[in-house]
């Protein structure tokens, strides 16, 4: 019972961390360049990784076992937050979390095709109640569609394919080297852009429009910088955090708990923006919320159904 009640305290230090990290990131969107804030927390976290694997004398548990998957994986999880993050000069905190939460639909979806298990009617109707959400959120064909909730619905979607990769092909990596790998590529990404965005042209009324995503390098204040640093080390305690629950406690119980995280969104959104979602949204989310808790307690289910059939 004790390492449930832990793994309650680290899912949902976990999710508060994550929260207010995204805050930060929403913060960092008015005065610098998306590539730029991706390439210095990245590089900060994988400092701060090798800092701990030096102390520690772990160098095993932040180097993979090989490249191939791992980078796979980073550019799924890479195309995820970039969308998710580049949608957040132009919605709440609260919207884009609900969007993105459509990832779990997206994981049944995905391991049905690439890793061949088996879906029931349960969770297929999981899925379309999930999609129902969405549309209630993002409202297309009506006056109050937003086109810019689609991208982090579609950084849902990257991330649940990354979640695939980990499941299928990653398992025997150490999970600190998954986010080694996963900071490297980011910061070898944000390298690349930063340095080839002043070459290339691009429309001055496009970075007018979404400056976090087109801008190049811009000099930083202090205060960014400081911001850009507690950033790096929040990332490294959400992800300990979430990977540490899931160590001592059954995914089936965790999963469920991580959607707190929209409610840390939808207070900081109130606290920081006075912001607080429609009662269309609201309906969304529970929908979101509830197919997402459907799918894992039919995971419980089934594996508590080939527990009890294992010989006594």
């Amino acid at each position: 019972m004790m390492s449930y009640h832990r793994a309650i305290f680290f899912v949902l230090l976990s999710t508060a961390g994550f929260a207010v990290q995204d805050t930060v990131v929403k913060l960092l969107t008015q005065v610098g360049s998306i590539w730029q804030l991706m390439l210095l927390r990245s590089l900060l976290v994988i400092l701060l990784l090798c800092f701990w694997a030096q102390l520690k004398d772990r160098w095993r548990d932040i180097i993979p076992i090989s490249l191939g998957w791992p980078l796979v994986r980073a550019l799924f999880m890479c195309l995820a937050y970039t969308l998710f993050y580049s949608s957040y000069p132009f919605v709440s905190l609260s919207d884009a979390a609900a969007c993105f939460f459509m990832a779990p639909m997206f994981i049944c979806v995905f391991a049905c095709l690439f890793l061949k298990e088996k879906i029931g009617i349960w969770r297929i109707s999981s899925v379309i109640v999930g999609f129902a959400g969405a549309l209630l959120i993002i409202q297309p064909g009506s006056t109050e569609f937003r086109p810019v909730l689609i991208m982090p619905v579609i950084a849902g979607a990257c991330y649940a394919a990354g979640v695939v990769v980990t499941r299928g092909f990653c398992s025997a990596h150490p999970s600190l080297s998954l986010t080694a790998v996963h900071n490297l590529f980011y910061a070898g990404l944000g390298l690349v852009i930063v340095s080839f965005l002043p070459i290339f042209p691009i429309n001055p009324e496009l970075v007018v429009q979404n400056p976090f995503l087109f801008t190049e390098w811009t000099p930083l204040a202090s205060n960014v910088v400081i911001m850009i640093m507690a950033n790096a080390a929040i990332h490294i305690i959400a992800m300990t955090a979430s990977i540490r629950a899931y160590q001592i406690a059954d995914a089936t119980l965790v999963a469920p708990i991580e959607y707190s995280y929209l409610v840390f969104a939808v207070a900081i959104d109130f606290v920081i923006w006075a912001l607080l979602p429609s009662g269309t949204t609201l309906i969304g989310m529970f929908l979101i919320i509830g197919s997402g808790l459907l799918i894992t307690f039919r995971e419980w289910t089934a594996r508590q159904a080939q527990i009890n059939l294992l010989p006594k």
